[in-house]
């Protein structure tokens, strides 16, 4: 669990789309044109961390975090740059695999009242800081960060597959960019449940938000 910091983010305009009626089929609809990703999270995951936290706030709720992280390529099959997807979410009590689907708790979450269970904790901007589920790519030539977004919105699944697991989404983030998310493959599970107890927001959240960072670094030396 460590510290994790992004720049603040303005909020972006909330994503529509438009579904055009189909005069030539008695006025039905056409499909829903598939939503372009900005940033990609699939082939090119490399690995992947699921923490199991168990009641970690006292709510009566599973606390889990889930980490990707994925190296991508340019056109001749280079190493540019490097992604992470953090995102932190609740489970109910008897759910101890942390699968599931889950959606945005909104930004109320940080009073952590009313939460529900299948909810991820969206990025929620305090004292010039932003806090809460988040994507983040680095140039490796440069070791910059070029991108640093908020996940605000959208359905992610994790589910299994024999021995792999399935994780789907489609997440709207604080720049009103699309983070989508395909990968079948492993994931790396710790249970520290046994850490358990409620501890303040201020202390909490900056100790834990922060995996990322230390993955960039990880990363970097493969």
């Amino acid at each position: 669990m460590k510290k994790y910091l992004l720049a603040v983010l303005a909020l972006g305009a909330t994503m529509m789309m438009a579904c055009n009626p189909d005069d030539s089929k008695g006025g039905g609809k056409e499909p829903e044109p598939e939503v372009k990703a900005d940033y990609t999270l699939s082939t090119n995951v490399m690995g992947g961390f699921l923490d199991l936290y168990g009641d970690d706030y006292d709510l009566g709720l599973n606390d889990c975090v889930l980490e990707l992280d994925a190296v991508n390529l340019d056109a001749e099959g280079n190493p540019v740059s490097l992604g992470i997807l953090f995102v932190e979410y609740l489970c109910a009590l008897d759910n101890t695999t942390g699968l599931g689907s889950f959606t945005s708790a909104g930004p109320d979450w940080v009073t952590f009242e009313n939460l529900q269970p299948n909810t991820y904790f969206p990025a929620v901007e305090m004292e010039g800081e932003l806090y809460g589920s988040a994507y983040m790519e680095m140039n490796i030539a440069t070791e910059s960060i070029t991108a640093a977004e908020g996940i605000v919105d959208g359905t992610l699944t994790i589910s299994n597959s024999g021995d792999n697991y399935v994780v789907k989404g489609t997440l709207k983030t604080t720049n009103n960019k699309v983070v989508k998310v395909d990968y079948t493959g492993a994931l790396e599970v710790t249970d520290e449940t046994e850490e358990g107890g409620a501890a303040l927001l201020s202390t909490k959240k900056v100790v834990r938000i922060g995996k990322p960072a230390s993955s960039f670094a990880k990363l970097l030396k493969k």
